[in-house]
């Protein structure tokens, strides 16, 4: 008597088939990514240190709750908005513990669209997102601090105008 049909096949262990599946879904972003940077003027990367299209810029900004009462909408929260170093960073968030991190851009024609998110060992997630064109950003952040008791997720509204350049200017050759 032989033995079943399923007996006679050989398995490859669990981990083979999980790292084929990796490959695969690697392979298949890197296409993708390089498709987006060949097919236009559209590209999606992280800002590598110094290099990004919004480096060394520094906005001034206006915060505004997206539920905010009228009142409230008259007064909004001044902050000042920094790309540098590769990193985003909030001069209010930093006051409440959230550290500046690494933002990523999407140049499109002439909107840079990017995202940011800061993290805060006390107050929780503040994730940015925008469009800065020319000289004006405009955005949104949400804030998220989740407790036992209650999770606070709300959504801000932003509006900035270039400040600053923080970049030393080039020497010049003579």
């Amino acid at each position: 008597m032989s033995a079943p049909f399923s007996s006679r096949l050989k398995q490859a262990p669990i981990w083979v088939g999980a790292a084929t599946l990796i490959a695969a879904l690697l392979l298949a972003a890197m296409a993708w990514s390089q498709s987006l940077s060949e097919s236009g003027n559209t590209k999606t990367s992280p800002v590598a240190a110094s290099a990004g299209p919004l480096d060394g810029r520094q906005f001034d900004a206006s915060i505004v709750r997206d539920d905010a009462n009228e009142e409230e909408k008259t007064r909004p929260l001044g902050d000042k908005l920094t790309f540098n170093d590769g990193n985003f960073s909030s001069a209010i968030c930093e006051r409440y513990n959230f550290k500046k991190a690494p933002y990523w851009v999407r140049v499109d024609d002439d909107q840079i669209h990017f995202l940011a998110e800061l993290t805060s060992p006390t107050d929780g997630t503040m994730r940015w997102t925008g469009t800065v064109r020319g000289d004006l950003l405009e955005g949104t952040m949400w804030w998220t601090k989740k407790r036992w008791y209650w999770t606070i997720d709300v959504k801000h509204r932003i509006r900035g105008k270039f400040a600053t350049e923080l970049r030393a200017a080039s020497p010049r050759s003579n």
